[in-house]
């Protein structure tokens, strides 16, 4: 198949990395794949393979206006035309909505990929909810999707149901570089942010238990906007340690006592695969739309408690300190996500799912 992969940019996020890893991946299955990028050349952080053709043509300066999504809605027209794809392929809703206009009414099939949580867009109010509401009727129009969990594709309809399928992303495997030794201290790898992340909640868990086991700490591993308001709720208590950006994950936390996160929504964690991987014990509240869950899929791999419940996140770092066999246990029976996520299994799903495709009519 000749396939077409959209984005703004190869940026350093979450759904660029995975858009090169699945571009990659098809690629090597043996399909004709180019990446086009769109609005920033010099975003270019993610390593395609040298089958993939890399392309960035300025179809756009922003995407904040209307006659600047017009033009580059053409002339996107005009190129897949030109190159004849069989399948135009994007994970974010710039690129996502500016494809379904521009395939509608030739031969190209899209598929969209959902990476954010549709619970949360639809709490939305006034003109981020109607701007959101006008892009899910163009992404309704595609002719086939990818859900990162059973629960996000359950939010749409059943027509679109039976035009998608789940496919998870595959685990970056770590490797340890010492034997496990647990130490005192509970870990979240994360941006600081309070309105998903809810760093808060975790400080105001630990300063729960934190009276009855002064030995241990508490440390947040990233940056981001709201670090500041996140120091001030955590001034009184010098047990709380912000360590900042990590460039070694597997040395910051692989002998955490746990690795804590209380997000409101994620798509599949990435922070939570990577800890699970290294074998340490892990406490996560059941974020929308249930990549978590999927994740520790069993009452013996990890621990899942309510979103914004603070005694529920105490409790569950209270019952790993207290038995830290339980604990241990946990951990290693978590590295079966390293199997359960493995890239081959994953790519397999990727070039199954894009192969039905193409035998359509």
């Amino acid at each position: 198949m000749k396939l077409l992969f959209l984005n703004v940019d190869l940026g350093y996020g979450g759904a660029e990395k995975m858009m090169a890893w699945v571009a990659n991946a098809l690629s090597e299955a043996g399909n004709d794949v180019t990446f086009l990028t769109y609005r920033d050349a010099s975003a270019n952080y993610q390593k395609l393979l040298p089958s993939v053709r890399r392309e960035h043509i300025q179809l756009e300066s922003s995407g904040g206006s209307i006659m600047g999504f017009a033009k580059c809605t053409t002339n996107l027209r005009r190129y897949i035309k030109k190159e004849q794809f069989d399948l135009t392929i994007a994970f974010l809703s710039p690129s996502q909505i500016r494809l379904v206009q521009a395939c509608k009414g030739t031969n190209t099939k899209v598929l969209l990929s959902q990476r954010s949580d549709p619970y949360y867009k639809s709490k939305l109010k006034g003109l981020r909810k109607l701007l959101s509401s006008q892009m899910g009727k163009l992404f309704l129009q595609a002719d086939a999707y990818v859900f990162q969990t059973p629960k996000a594709q359950q939010y749409y309809s059943q027509e679109i149901q039976k035009r998608s399928v789940v496919i998870p992303n595959p685990i970056r495997q770590l490797f340890r570089t010492v034997e496990r030794n647990s130490e005192k201290r509970i870990v979240n790898v994360a941006r600081l942010d309070l309105k998903q992340k809810r760093q808060d909640l975790i400080i105001a868990a630990f300063n729960k238990i934190s009276p009855n086991y002064p030995e241990y700490v508490l440390e947040f591993y990233g940056s981001g906007e709201d670090d500041n308001m996140l120091k001030e709720l955590a001034k009184d208590n010098p047990k709380i340690i912000f360590k900042g950006v990590t460039t070694n994950v597997v040395e910051s936390i692989q002998n955490a006592a746990m690795f804590v996160l209380a997000s409101d929504f994620e798509g599949i964690p990435n922070a939570l695969l990577e800890a699970m991987s290294l074998g340490l014990p892990c406490v996560s509240t059941d974020c929308s739309p249930g990549g978590a869950s999927l994740l520790i899929n069993s009452s013996d791999c990890g621990t899942i408690v309510p979103r914004n419940d603070v005694d529920a996140l105490a409790e569950a770092m209270r019952k790993y300190i207290d038995n830290p066999e339980l604990a241990e246990t946990h951990g290693v029976n978590a590295m079966k996500v390293n199997e359960r996520f493995s890239e081959k299994r994953i790519a397999k799903e990727w070039i199954s799912f894009v192969t039905s495709l193409s035998n359509e009519n």
